[in-house]
């Protein structure tokens, strides 16, 4: 297995940090509604821990296609890790949904905390010999 990148590392802790920060504000908001319990709280652990897993399989997945040589190589591996992360997440949202020990909003919602993380934080690819 190569080395994990740094940039993926660095990236991962800050989604990491934000998701943390988001989900214990979704958790508050629980909290002041009234309608805080465990499966509040085992949902918003659900929800987020994968959604920076997510994020992290995302970032090996670029790090390994960007030292492909082939292209349509590249392309294929990516559009399998996007497929294979998009199943994943289903079987989050469905276990979360299914099981009772888990509220089903709070698995859902951290799922889309990453992104907007990434669009508050302004985090951009980077371009090698460009950004560095």
């Amino acid at each position: 297995m190569p080395k994990l990148d740094p940039v993926v590392r660095k990236e991962t802790l800050r989604i990491g940090l934000g998701t943390m920060i988001c989900t214990a504000v979704m958790l508050l908001v629980f909290f002041l509604i009234g309608k805080f319990d465990l499966t509040v709280l085992y949902g918003g652990l659900l929800g987020g821990g994968f959604a920076v897993f997510n994020f992290f399989l995302l970032g090996l997945s670029v790090q390994r296609t960007t030292s492909q040589e082939d292209a349509k190589k590249a392309q294929a591996k990516m559009q399998m890790s996007y497929t294979l992360r998009l199943l994943l997440m289903a079987a989050v949202v469905i276990v979360g949904i299914q099981l009772p020990c888990f509220h089903w909003v709070a698995v859902v919602v951290p799922l889309i905390f990453p992104r907007l993380i990434i669009f508050f934080l302004g985090i951009k690819p980077k371009r090698k010999g460009v950004d560095e």
